[in-house]
């Protein structure tokens, strides 16, 4: 099945894979998609617009834009880190890092709660969005305790926001959560408004009763009540926000999961239409992945890991110099080991090694004084780090406009880049805080902040060395 749709944002388009009403067959989403209002010129968010490597044009932000935007995504707020204690049982800081980024390696915790990642992109608010995946990408107590402070907020759609951010991570950390049900607690108080977030949420836990009773007439009438709210928010008078990268995806999954697994499904009818698009946009999904690497974004992407991983190694050779260096390289290397070593299925877009790049940063840090040899290694490997980060972009914004390309013509064409994207997306995220944070250390070593223009024409270089 082929459908035609012109000028509409990739927001609104994934929305053709969740029924808007409980007795809406597939032949009419398309009418009622047409009322709904369409994001008005300039109105996505602007940390997060897609951006374009080396060329900074068709309205597209450049990267090094682009990072600015994503590392400041606190913006002037003042946060209180000692706020953490009264979620999470840290007393030192300085390994808040490395308790989340081992937690994080969990994956496929449960069927409600597959991970904090699952979740990404889900949310009302484009604050808290960025602010979560900021946090993910990169772990820090500030981008944590800025959750915290608009989970207690008085902003009503930003504190529900922010209280079911929190009782992600405390599902995917419960050993250093305050207490074992926190997360339940935190989720509770989301469902006070009615929020999407907190209501597919709870539709997930009715449907798969692992966290209380399974209710799957109660699930399905929070997918419908989720579902409608964008709609709803639209005719508000713009006191309700909705964020332009949430694509409904967690909505989508969980009503084609029930679909094909519950053969006793309330209206299952009903269901059907949207079901089966969502399955075939999955199967397309999974075919997409899987060529990926013989396309030019998967060989520019290759490039990005390589250069990435010549980073790492100049900063390896930087540690080495020093006292105690070969421990600490050792110590590297372990991590590396764990991470390629983790379970699950390998991403097409594997992140940017957040881990190595922390505990590199931390032994820098104690080295001391760095002698000629070793500041020059430094900004070398910023330099690489740049480029790479320059690739990642650019293949960021291509892979954005395979999909839009599509709008007018085939739906299913339309949705299949789309995890590919949201893992292009994170790759990104985690490149600039990452070079962000080096360029923080290398100005703490008295090394001057690397020029874009040095490295843009490694880029278009590299760009124009691959055809598809």
């Amino acid at each position: 099945m082929k459908m035609k749709l012109k000028n509409w944002s990739p927001a609104v388009l994934v929305l053709m894979l969740v029924p808007l009403q409980v007795n809406a067959q597939f032949g009419n989403l398309l009418q009622q998609l047409q009322k709904l209002p369409r994001p008005p010129q300039g109105a996505e968010d602007t940390p997060l617009r897609i951006p374009n490597a080396a060329r900074g044009k068709d309205g597209l932000v450049p990267s090094e834009q682009w990072c600015q935007q994503q590392v400041g995504v606190l913006g002037r707020m003042k946060v209180d880190t000692s706020l953490i204690g009264t979620e999470f049982r840290i007393t030192d800081l300085d390994a808040l890092q490395d308790q989340f980024q081992s937690a994080l390696r969990k994956t496929d915790i449960n069927k409600t709660f597959p991970s904090a990642r699952f979740f990404q992109a889900s949310f009302e608010t484009r604050r808290v969005r960025a602010i979560y995946d900021s946090f993910l990408a990169f772990p820090e107590p500030e981008t944590l305790a800025a959750l915290i402070q608009i989970s207690r907020s008085e902003d009503p759609q930003a504190r529900s926001d922010a209280l079911m951010a929190l009782a992600f991570l405390h599902l995917q950390a419960p050993e250093i959560s305050i207490h074992r049900d926190r997360w339940f607690a935190l989720y509770q108080s989301a469902l006070r408004t009615e929020h999407f977030t907190a209501l597919v949420f709870r539709a997930r836990m009715n449907a798969y009763g692992e966290y209380g009773a399974k209710n799957l007439r109660q699930a399905l009438g929070d997918l419908v009540s989720a579902g409608n709210l964008r709609s709803a928010y639209s005719q508000s008078d713009g006191r309700k926000e909705w964020d332009t990268q949430n694509y409904q995806t967690i909505h989508t999954a969980t009503a084609k999961d029930i679909y094909f697994n519950e053969p006793n499904m309330p209206s299952r009818q009903q269901w059907q239409g949207p079901a089966q698009i969502g399955m075939q946009i999955e199967e397309a999904q999974r075919a997409y992945a899987r060529q990926i690497p013989n396309t030019r974004v998967g060989r520019l992407y290759v490039e990005a890991e390589r250069i990435n991983a010549e980073a790492i190694e100049m900063g390896n050779q930087i540690i080495k110099r020093s006292q105690g260096g070969n421990q600490l390289v050792g110590q590297i290397e372990g991590l590396k080991s764990l991470r390629e070593s983790a379970p699950g299925e390998k991403p097409v877009f594997a992140d940017v090694s957040p881990e190595i790049h922390a505990a590199q940063l931390k032994m820098i840090g104690k080295v001391g004084t760095l002698d000629d040899e070793q500041k020059q290694m430094l900004v070398q490997a910023q330099e690489k780090r740049m480029v790479a980060q320059g690739i990642i972009s650019q293949t960021y914004s291509e892979l954005f406009q395979v999909m839009t390309s599509s709008m007018g013509g085939d739906l299913i064409k339309m949705a299949a880049p789309l995890p590919v994207l949201a893992q292009a997306n994170q790759a990104l995220i985690q490149s600039c805080l990452i070079s962000s944070k080096w360029e923080q250390a290398m100005r703490a070593k008295d090394l001057p902040k690397i020029e874009a223009k040095k490295t843009e024409s490694a880029v278009a270089d590299l760009s124009n060395k691959y055809k598809d």
